[in-house]
Parts: structure tokens; sequence; C-alpha cells
């Protein structure tokens, strides 16, 4: 700013010197009377980032920074924004042309400026280890035959859920694509490979740069070395879904067929490792805060493939087991196949699928 302002005075001087007619600047105002430069979203930013967040006394900046995306998602869903939208190109890269105020350059310079004098601050969610997974189901599976009826229920979904999450890697929004229909199918049948028993489990959703829903396929085995028993608790939620009528859709819903609400299972989940960590400060320390520190979205699949690494397994079998999330997320694309056509597709890498599974 101060150079700025010495800059345009040298210049002014010239010209009123050595030409003798003031220099063309351009007006720095009126300006509209709209928000033209996205100033209302700035001060929400800054008046949200005033407020306690979940680690400080002050909300983080990625935190503060949805205001922007969500105003810019409204405004070209809107007919003013939709009108005004233009395109250079054709086909798959594209360059858009937008007049709203979250884009503008004042805006840009204020998100730089907010992200540089308020740092980013990242938690990471701690990694749920074989040792913790283990005493975990143990205790799940000791409610589970204590209780019956709804709490049965629960207990249910809760362990298929953490035993499906750590066996696959699997984030925790990626669980709730596990399809009910698919689930069925698979664990009717007895499948074995090497001697090993195991588990497909169908995932269904939209994903990135594909049109059309999609089956991915991810066999795992039914007992890992550690002594994780993911096909008992796939059998039983299997058996509760098709005792409420249930045998399409996702396979961790409600009783009516609708998606799962994940607040409560989280919560319930946080509550058994706390307990463990009470019984078992050897597995998580006292001065863990568990609600806190771990979390659905990432910490069985850290904690998955950090005790895959430590087990040796190979890095070709990690990338392996990951390969839905990076080959057919990427720009090529497949065609769209039945659940039995993408059985026959990974028929040849089960053994190799099997190898990070069984290592847990």
């Amino acid at each position: 700013m101060a150079a700025n302002r010495r800059n345009l005075e040298q210049l002014i001087n010239l010209w009123d010197s050595q030409v003798g007619l003031p220099p063309l600047l351009p007006r720095l105002g009126p300006h509209p009377e709209y928000d033209s430069f996205g100033v209302s979203v700035a001060v929400g930013m800054l008046l949200k980032s005033l407020q306690p967040g979940r680690y400080q006394n002050h909300t983080q900046y990625e935190t503060i920074r949805k205001f922007r995306a969500a105003f810019s998602n409204l405004y070209h869903a809107s007919a003013e924004g939709a009108a005004s939208m233009a395109s250079l190109g054709r086909d798959v890269a594209k360059t858009y042309l937008t007049t709203c105020p979250t884009q503008s350059l004042w805006f840009e310079r204020f998100a730089k400026g907010c992200l540089r004098r308020m740092g980013q601050e990242v938690h990471q969610d701690l990694a749920v280890t074989s040792l913790i997974m283990v005493e975990l189901l143990r205790i799940l599976d000791k409610e589970w035959g204590e209780t019956q009826g709804v709490a049965q229920e629960k207990i249910t979904v809760m362990g298929a859920y953490v035993a499906i999450a750590f066996c696959g890697s699997f984030r925790g929004h990626e669980v709730l694509l596990v399809d009910l229909h698919g689930l069925i199918k698979y664990a009717r049948m007895e499948l074995v490979e090497g001697g090993h028993h195991y588990c497909i489990i169908p995932l269904l959703g939209r994903f990135k740069n594909e049109d059309g829903e999609r089956y991915h396929l991810t066999p795992l085995a039914s007992r890992t070395a550690s002594g994780i028993e993911l096909e008992i608790w796939v059998q039983r939620l299997v058996n509760l879904k098709v005792s409420q009528g249930l045998e399409r859709g996702p396979a961790f819903s409600n009783r009516t067929g609708q998606p799962l609400d994940t607040k409560w299972l989280e919560l319930e989940i946080l509550d058994r490792l706390h307990l463990i960590q009470g019984e078992r400060p050897d597995l998580i320390p006292a001065d863990v805060m568990v609600h806190e520190d771990y979390g659905l979205s990432r910490s069985f699949r850290r904690g998955a493939t950090m005790e895959a690494r430590n087990r040796g397994v190979a890095k070709n079998d990690i990338d392996a087991m990951n390969r839905w999330r990076n080959a057919e997320n990427s720009t090529g694309r497949r065609p769209r196949l039945n659940m039995q056509d993408h059985y026959s597709d990974i028929k040849q890498m089960i053994p190799a699928l099997l190898r990070f599974s069984l290592a847990l």
C-alpha cells in the first residue's frame, strides 16, 4: 500500500512538472450501491472467525471459507448468476467467466490475507489400531449378546460399521455407500481364495468424473490376523435388514430404508473408545481426548493403512486395495457393469486385495 502511494505520487509529480498535465488516473469512486466485491460475505467470514471453534477460542480459516463457497454456489444457481456465465473452450477443458462478487480480485486478496494472518491448524484423526479394534469389537459383541430389540439393532450397526471401515480402509462417508442388495447377494455365497474365507463389500454411488450409478466390489478377509471377525458382523447386519423387510437401498439405513444419520453412531463409538481408554491405557493413553482426537471420518482408514505398512504389506497391495479411489476416479471412464460383471472383473485381483485385510 505504501509503495503504491509513493509510486503514484512520483507519477503525478513527473506529469505535473514535465508535461504540465495531471496523469489520467482512474476514478476511485463512487462505487455501485450494490455489493459488487463480496464485502458482505467478507464481513460474515470475519464475524464467524470471532466465534469459539472446536480447538481454539476462534474459528479456523478452513471453516469460515465455506461461506465463500456457499455464496458462490447460490449465485451461480440464481437467475442472475446463471445468465451471466460464459465459457471458453469445449468438451472437458473449459474456463468459465463469472461476475460473482466472491470471485472478484478484491475478494481473492481478502481471502489470501485472511489465510496468512489466521494460518491453518490441521488436526488429523488419531489412528485406530488393530488392538483397539479387537477390544472395541469384543465390547460390542458382549453388548450384542446381552441386549435385544432396538438396543441390539444399534449394536449390530455399530459393529458392522467399524469392522467394514477398518478392514476396507474406508473413510467414514464411504462406508455409507455399502449397497444392501449386493451385500445380501454375496453374503449368501461361500467365498474362498487360497484357503481363506472372504466377504464382498459392494459400494454403490456416484463418483467423481463418472455418470450414473457404479458398483465397486471390495473383497475383505472374513477374519483378520489380529482376530477381527468381519463376516460375523456382516451376517448380523444382513439378518437385521432382512428381518426389517429391507433388501435394497443403503445397507446402513434406518427402519424405513433412509440413509443412516451418523451423528449418534459416532458418539456411541467414541463412548466405547473412551471406555477402552479407562480399562486399557496401554492402548489409548490417558492424555488423549477421545471425543476430540478420534473420528469416524479417518481414524479407521488411517489405522488400517498404518497396520498394513507395519505388518509388511507391499505398497502395491495397499494401492490395489485403494484402486477404486485412484484408477476408477480418474478422468478415464469405464463402461457401467452389473455386479456379476464387476465380480468377474476383479477375480484375478482377489489374492492381492485379500493380502491387505488378512494382515490386519
